[in-house]
């Protein structure tokens, strides 16, 4: 009996210890992370510091519209404001200050005697969510910090985490196809996101003695965005978990 429990003891170790390794061969970066959360970040030095990045919205008829979110940093008392055309969420605020502390970690930086401005002009769009476009926001503001550039033929949409995880959001469709229209090469889009499913209208007929009866209904299916939008405008459309798979993707 008590070797029979010897070995179920030994069998949950070799269990959890392989679960640990299997955690941090997947997802690297969770070292990084804690040993970031455990170092005292430098100060940026003096200066003004800006980058801009693609965004994607949605207007109120739900066609996407490209548009650019720009951060700027400078001297000041550890604000972080923001000047926004059209508007934006009310949850905005939230969105911009995780993706100004993600940035600080990512980096190793701290803002805390700088003013950072955030900006957002999305052309025909009344309104722009702002989570949705948090990842956008992270992105531009590590490229600001490390004196950097996002990539001008690349847009990315998605929700920031306080972990750097980018989080999924809405009509990622209608944004792959306007980030293609306006001439993006490189579509960045949160993990699960690649594939759509489209509704594609069908219609049935039949006949009898003095009448026709027709149907009209529409039938769900799956579409892989890369192959689409790759064929017919040439642009790539890839998923990331996070923020860091992301910067190597879009910031030079």
């Amino acid at each position: 009996m008590k070797r029979k429990i010897e070995n179920v003891l030994y069998a949950l170790l070799f269990l959890f210890v392989g679960m640990v390794i299997g955690i941090l061969l997947i997802y690297p970066q969770a070292i990084s992370e804690i040993a970031s959360s455990k170092t005292t970040k430098l100060p940026l030095s003096a200066g003004t510091y800006s980058a801009s990045v693609n965004i994607v919205a949605v207007s109120n008829e739900g066609i996407g519209v490209l548009g650019k979110a720009t951060v700027e940093i400078r001297e000041g008392k550890g604000r972080v404001l923001f000047n926004t055309n059209p508007f934006v969420e009310p949850d905005t605020q939230y969105s911009i200050e995780i993706a100004k502390e993600v940035a600080e970690s990512v980096t190793g930086k701290s803002l805390a005697h700088k003013d950072i401005i955030y900006s957002i002009e999305a052309g025909k769009a009344q309104l722009v969510g702002g989570p949705s476009a948090g990842a956008a926001l992270c992105l531009a503001t590590i490229a600001a910090i490390q004196n950097k550039h996002v990539r001008n033929d690349v847009a990315i949409t998605g929700t920031i985490q306080p972990n750097g995880s980018i989080g999924q959001v809405g009509a990622v469709l209608e944004k792959a196809r306007a980030a293609a229209e306006k001439g993006i090469k490189l579509f960045i889009v949160p993990k699960g996101q690649r594939k759509a499913i489209v509704y594609e209208k069908k219609e049935t007929e039949k006949r009898g003695p003095g009448f026709i009866f027709k149907r009209v209904y529409y039938e769900p299916k799956v579409i892989d965005l890369n192959e689409a939008m790759f064929e017919q405008y040439g642009m790539q459309v890839v998923e990331v978990s996070n923020i860091y798979e992301a910067a190597k993707l879009a910031i030079e």
